[in-house]
């Protein structure tokens, strides 16, 4: 018995000396995230939202990926490449790379998955999938490929960052098909376990990764789309972390002894965007009229308690390219009431102003809602679950919208009005609805330039351009705010908004 109880001691003794020398704290098996909405799809070539691409930056990997602090390229499934000339690209594969079922990862998979992002199938054929050449694929042998661009393509490995370039198992999606996406398969640091729609996705540690193995063995997403219920969670622990911390408890939580709140430089542009093809807002003196009732300094302060940067243009402040200002709205309601008149409108109009269920676009649609009214528009918010308001953003039925548009898989300017400005990407991510050829023609020309000096250039012509057709009516980049369990090491180090690498994160004692 002395024997045993000393064996059973000394066990027990090891046991609290290896928990303390690792720091973890009790609990860590399972690390929850509470987010503001639920994934739209897990397949990303069927979501173009925030939330879809939080959860698939844990599962899915592309063959290369900018670092989001330092911005550099680095690799991921790809252990080298070369450019072989400007629109050839020599890829190649890391070895020993195992899928989450089991399946090899080759060069198959690799022209399997980028075709298909070109391909109708993918909503992103028409902006960033549009740069792949199809036809110019090459496999040398099993971790060897060429892949082709349609020309010389400014930042084109810079857009693998992107979750449309992602490498899928060829054998599982054209076995499972359709519901391949209904039981994700990747090569990334967590598998898919279960979603249950509205509540919350459960993924798990995979223990065939080839990269540095994840900090806890379940990460939750827990979907709390109202900003009290969010804040709640956390505070009783119920969750690890949040995202979309509303601003009237930031102050209050940072004085809390269970939490802290970590700011971020913001990635994501909020703004009114309108139906280009719908009158009157194809008229650019209605657009102009509107722009001249908005606010933004006001709507800084009741959406964001000022935590916002006010925008300037259409492009948030992270990108890496810095254009010359030379034109800047500030508010202006008798221009804005003239405008309309002049446009056939002197008693004003009705609009239907569309958002989403997030708390701070709600509270957005409110508050623009009221400035309008002064220039004589009334607009009627209609409120949309999340998932529902993306859907229908993709047909032409709205007049009105709260938009956002981030860089959180770029900080490249021409990327980032491919998606919103590129008339390919009407019924996809182009909700404005914006057809101009001279846009298209810039943003085809700033694309297919190697040389940063002249791409630059055409860069400036985008920004120009799009200010004098007002598409849009940029209104603030928020910042980005994460509120987390006080214990929690490694949040300072997120970079990328709302579509963060958790695996990393640390609960200490």
């Amino acid at each position: 018995m002395k024997v045993k109880l000393f064996y059973g001691l000394l066990f027990a003794l090891l046991s609290v000396v290896l928990v303390a020398g690792s720091g973890l704290a009790a609990g860590m098996e399972t690390f929850v995230m509470g987010l503001p909405g639920d994934a739209r799809s897990l397949d990303p070539h069927k979501a173009a939202d925030t939330m879809s691409f939080t959860v698939i930056r844990h599962i899915n990997e592309p063959l290369v990926t900018v670092d989001g602090k330092s911005r550099r390229l680095v690799p991921v499934l790809a252990e080298r490449w070369e450019m072989i000339d400007p629109q050839t690209y020599k890829f190649y594969l890391k070895k020993g790379v195992k899928f989450h079922n089991g399946n090899d990862f080759t060069a198959e998979d690799v022209v399997f998955s980028l075709k298909r992002a070109a391909s109708p199938e993918s909503m992103h054929a028409g902006s960033r999938g549009k740069f792949i050449d199809p036809e110019g694929f090459e496999i040398i042998d099993d971790h060897t490929v060429i892949v082709k661009t349609r020309g010389p393509i400014g930042g084109w490995l810079e857009t693998m960052k992107h979750p449309y370039a992602n490498i899928f198992s060829k054998k599982s999606v054209e076995e499972a098909g359709e519901e391949y996406f209904r039981n994700p398969v990747g090569t990334g640091p967590f598998k898919f376990k279960n979603w249950i729609r509205g509540e919350r996705i459960e993924l798990a540690s995979f223990d065939g990764y080839h990269g540095k193995k994840p900090n806890f063995e379940n990460l939750t997403f827990m979907v709390l789309p109202d900003t009290s219920s969010r804040v709640i969670a956390l505070e009783t622990g119920k969750v690890d972390m949040i995202y979309g911390v509303p601003s009237s408890d930031q102050e209050r939580l940072k004085n809390s002894p269970d939490v802290q709140i970590v700011e971020a430089t913001g990635l994501r542009l909020m703004y009114l965007g309108m139906n280009m093809e719908k009158k009157p807002l194809d008229d650019i003196r209605v657009r102009q009229a509107i722009e001249y009732a908005i606010n933004k300094e006001a709507y800084s302060a009741v959406v964001y308690q000022r935590n916002a940067v006010i925008a300037k243009g259409p492009l948030p402040g992270a990108s890496t390219f810095s254009p010359e200002v030379k034109k800047h709205h500030s508010v202006d309601l008798e221009k804005a009431k003239a405008l309309l008149a002049e446009a056939g409108y002197p008693n004003g109009m009705t609009l239907e102003l569309w958002t989403s269920n997030f708390q701070d676009r709600v509270d957005g649609a409110t508050i623009i809602q009221a400035m309008l009214s002064q220039i004589g528009i009334q607009a009627n918010i209609q409120v949309f679950e999340a998932g529902a308001f993306n859907t229908r953003m993709n047909g032409n039925e709205h007049d009105l919208f709260i938009g956002q548009w981030g860089m959180q898989t770029s900080r490249d300017a021409g990327t980032f009005w491919t998606s919103l400005f590129y008339s390919g990407g009407i019924g996809a991510t182009n909700w404005g609805r914006l057809r101009d050829s001279e846009i298209d023609a810039l943003i085809e020309k700033a694309q297919l330039t190697v040389n940063d000096a002249e791409r630059s250039e055409w860069l400036q012509k985008i920004w120009d351009r799009l200010n004098e057709m007002t598409p849009m009516v940029p209104i603030v980049v928020p910042d980005e705010i994460y509120a987390t369990r006080k214990n929690l090491e490694g949040v300072k180090d997120l970079a990328d908004g709302q579509i963060n690498y958790l695996g990393d994160l640390l609960l200490k004692k």
